[in-house]
């Protein structure tokens, strides 16, 4: 995959305004990668499939599991994927994490949360389950800074109050060991250490 086919797919993204990481999260979420090299990667929140070809492009022969639920974004994300030539590297499901997470089995070596923000924290326990010691848990967008949430002032508060809970939850955890990034809307990285 060339640079600039996955440049061309990441502005085009942020020029239509779709989710995706931003620059330095970006930048941190690669070096984690780079030091990782993961085999197996679970991504909650494919979008257009920015995030999972930069991961694949870092990681030579890894593989990625990814979930979207918006039908027209993981339409675009395989074709995305095909046209990088990622697509055998690639298993998406389409569909509700809430409803996929629980239903997988095996282990990963990394996994990239960038979904629903407000469901982060009951995410955790699936999570925890399949996420390999050693291995490391990427969430994005933890401080919700600017993310501007664009729900009502209800569920944003609600989406808020479980980001809090999440963060708080994998800090106590003594089976994580856990930095957090202030870079643009934050971000956490929780290895798995027992």
């Amino acid at each position: 995959m060339s640079e600039d086919a996955f440049s061309a797919l990441r502005a085009a993204a942020v020029k239509e305004g779709i989710p995706t990481v931003r620059g330095e999260t970006l930048r941190l979420l690669l070096a984690e990668i780079a030091a990782r090299m993961p085999q197996k990667i679970l991504e909650i929140g494919t979008a257009v499939g920015v995030s999972g070809a930069a991961m694949l492009r870092a990681a030579e022969g890894a593989k990625l599991v990814t979930i979207e639920k918006n039908a027209a974004f993981a339409a675009r994300a395989r074709e995305n994927f095909r046209a990088l030539g990622l697509e055998k590297r690639v298993t998406l499901f389409e569909g509700d994490a809430d409803e996929i997470v629980p239903e997988l089995s095996g282990s990963y070596d990394f996994i990239l949360l960038d979904g629903p923000k407000g469901k982060y924290f009951s995410y955790l326990p699936d999570l925890k389950a399949l996420l390999k010691v050693g291995g490391a848990l990427f969430a994005d967008d933890v401080s919700l800074k600017f993310y501007g949430l664009k729900h009502t002032e209800r569920r944003n508060r609600t989406a808020r109050v479980n980001m809090a809970r999440f963060v708080a939850a994998v800090k106590g955890d003594a089976d994580f060991s856990v930095r957090v990034f202030e870079e643009e809307d934050g971000a956490l990285v929780a290895e798995k250490i027992r």
